[in-house]
């Protein structure tokens, strides 16, 4: 995080909004003056208070639980629409290195 930049965006994973290591990383971020992206449920947070941008997820989990199903969900659902915003103007130009990322993990693959 030393070396992010005004040039850089941290996109940051929290559904609690008060885990420390990504505290630590966004206020590093605002000290090197980089912009700030957090996904997060609907409650304040200390994470919430210094990001440029807020994703707010639904708070339909308490932050005690067995198993974080609908956090995830709604985090990963989220991180797709992001990278989907990203790569669909630059289809095009994405286009070969799709498919030669398709022809290596082809060789991944069990033969019949």
């Amino acid at each position: 995080m030393t070396n992010i930049t005004k040039n850089d965006v941290l996109v940051i994973f929290s559904y609690s909004g008060m885990t420390q290591e990504p505290l630590l990383m966004a206020k590093q971020a605002r000290k090197n003056h980089a912009k700030i992206v957090l996904i997060t449920r609907e409650k304040t947070s200390p994470l919430r208070q210094i990001s440029d941008i807020v994703i707010s997820l639904p708070t339909n989990e308490k932050l005690l639980r067995f198993g974080a199903v609908n956090s995830l969900f709604s985090e990963m659902f989220a991180s797709s629409l992001l990278y989907l915003s990203l790569i669909s103007p630059k289809l095009n130009e994405l286009k070969e290195k799709i498919e030669i990322t398709q022809e290596l993990t082809d060789y991944l693959k069990i033969k019949d």
